[in-house]
């Protein structure tokens, strides 16, 4: 029997991403703007957590800006030719790292290099409308990312801190074994332990995450308390991580 499992890969982020396109799309339709680039900004605007999507929302909206500019400039001067799409790219790439706008770079190079192949006059017309279906784009996605499936990463974090509280008994395990018979530590115990040390940061980057998560939408009292039990053993464990590696 085919197991239905293996087609349950539709997640939150990806119900989410679909969410923000069609309505970022549907939104540009009704106003007979073209959508090509709001729905380029909105598909990469979906990040883990709400306060993520907003706070580089601000940062992506004066870097499409740029990347807008440089099309409308290099077009004017050059057509649309291979040398401008480079002169957009490059162009774009080094103002958005001078102007430290990093989390901005890809979606002001896609929308530069997206422009170049749909305008041909009216550049300052263009620019402004190119920016208005950007900033659709960010806040569609901004408002999808806050409302719609607010994700929970607590039960993912306890079962990932159960998972590594096993994975840790094993290794401590196995290196007190390898003392007592005065045995150099295997290959397969130090790898066991990186993978460990790994897990722990993965974990780590959740719990950022659950914390952002609250600032944006509420959880019960019970929740939360057991959110910050999780973080205490998580806190634990690290402490444990940084013994057995020195017995390593």
């Amino acid at each position: 029997m085919i197991n239905i499992k293996k087609f349950n890969f539709l997640g939150g982020r990806i119900i989410k991403t679909g969410i923000a396109v069609f309505l970022t799309a549907l939104i540009c339709q009704s106003i007979d703007w073209p959508y090509m680039l709001a729905v380029i900004t909105a598909i990469v605007t979906i990040e883990p957590t709400a306060a993520d999507s907003i706070k580089k929302a601000f940062i992506r909206f004066p870097s499409s800006a740029i990347g807008a500019a440089f099309a409308m400039l290099y077009t004017f001067l050059l057509g649309v030719t291979p040398l401008t799409y480079m002169l957009v790219a490059v162009s774009t790439i080094i103002s958005c790292s001078k102007l430290r706008l990093h989390a901005g770079t890809l979606v002001a190079t896609l929308t530069g290099v997206a422009m170049l192949t749909i305008v041909h006059d009216h550049y300052f017309i263009s620019f402004l409308i190119r920016l208005a279906t950007t900033s659709i784009g960010l806040l569609t996605s901004s408002l999808v990312n806050i409302i719609v499936l607010p994700p929970n990463y607590t039960p993912i974090i306890t079962r990932k801190i159960q998972n590594l509280s096993k994975q840790m008994s094993s290794v401590l395990q196995q290196r007190g074994s390898e003392l007592s018979q005065v045995h150099a530590c295997h290959k397969q115990t130090k790898l066991q332990f990186q993978q460990i040390s790994a897990e722990i940061e993965k974990i780590e980057t959740l719990c950022e995450y659950q914390r952002k998560e609250w600032k944006f939408h509420h959880f019960t009292r019970p929740a939360m308390r057991k959110s910050h039990y999780e973080y205490k053993k998580l806190s634990l464990m690290r402490q444990l991580v940084y013994h057995i590696g020195n017995l390593i």
